[in-house]
């Protein structure tokens, strides 16, 4: 785990929000140890991490790209649906995608993109049919082993464990995963790690909860190994919840991912 890295997470979106160190560990822990953690000089402990995420309201359903796909030749439309992406402004973004404008300069090799954000909008709206309909057009637009298609797949498979279909998410998440560390190995793109976090995160809503740090744990391990730092603080925080949720019993078929998790040795004393 990237002690500095998760640091980094919470001090730029305590910063964001405008608060001092002492406004955001009130309630929660000292300070001093807030400071330490921002500076990545400890790795927080399970119950400090998720409070201090909650707080900052980095929540387990919020995620972003490593970078982002252009969706038109005009500079300007390409950064204003960064901007919207990365700010969880999804009512605004579904506007800005439906706009003529913005549709008038879309060229055809980019429709995969436009489809895919259209999709992940409509998914944060609770809008799972529409959802569907985009990301399987932007699977129509778009080799099957690109990063596009692959998180495409996933947020398929993430729509389908939201609605408790397990045959169907499963499909989804094997065809997503279909052949990723050959393509990964010849052409690697960051984005692909959050492939792990969401198959993982689907598993949590089936209860699956050990399925879910399994797949955790090979998304440290994947990321590790293409020298990678995108979704790890991600994560750690889904862990965290899953461990929380069910610490007696998952810490027994985990207990390596919590020790290269938490940096400590885990004890049932429930």
């Amino acid at each position: 785990m990237d002690k500095k890295q998760i640091g980094l997470t919470l001090k730029q979106q305590r910063k964001r929000l405008g608060w001092t160190q002492k406004e955001l560990a009130k309630g929660i822990c000292s300070q001093a140890l807030l400071s330490h953690l921002e500076a990545g000089d400890y790795m927080p402990a399970a119950h400090i991490f998720i409070a201090l995420y909650q707080k900052l309201g980095l929540t387990e359903s919020l995620m972003t790209l490593e970078t982002y796909f252009p969706i038109s030749s005009t500079p300007a439309l390409n950064d204003r649906c960064e901007s919207l992406c990365r700010a969880h402004h999804y009512d605004a973004l579904k506007k800005f995608l439906l706009a003529d404008e913005t549709i008038n300069t879309i060229r055809d090799t980019d429709f995969q993109a436009y489809y895919y954000y259209l999709g992940v909008a409509q998914i944060q709206l609770g809008d799972p049919l529409a959802a569907k309909v985009h990301l399987k057009l932007a699977l129509a637009e778009t080799e099957k082993t690109s990063a596009i298609a692959r998180l495409s797949l996933a947020c398929l498979g993430g729509i389908a464990a939201q609605a408790q279909q397990v045959k169907e998410a499963t499909d989804y998440f094997d065809q997503a995963f279909d052949l990723l560390n050959e393509t990964a190995n010849s052409r690697y793109d960051e984005n692909v790690n959050a492939l792990f976090y969401i198959k993982a995160y689907s598993q949590k809503l089936l209860k699956q909860n050990t399925d879910a740090l399994n797949t955790l744990e090979a998304g440290i391990i994947f990321a590790a190994n293409h020298h990678s730092h995108y979704m790890i603080s991600n994560f750690y925080y889904l862990a965290a919840l899953l461990v929380d949720a069910d610490i007696s019993k998952q810490y027994q078929h985990n207990s390596q991912l919590f020790e290269s998790l938490y940096h400590e040795k885990v004890f049932d004393n429930i």
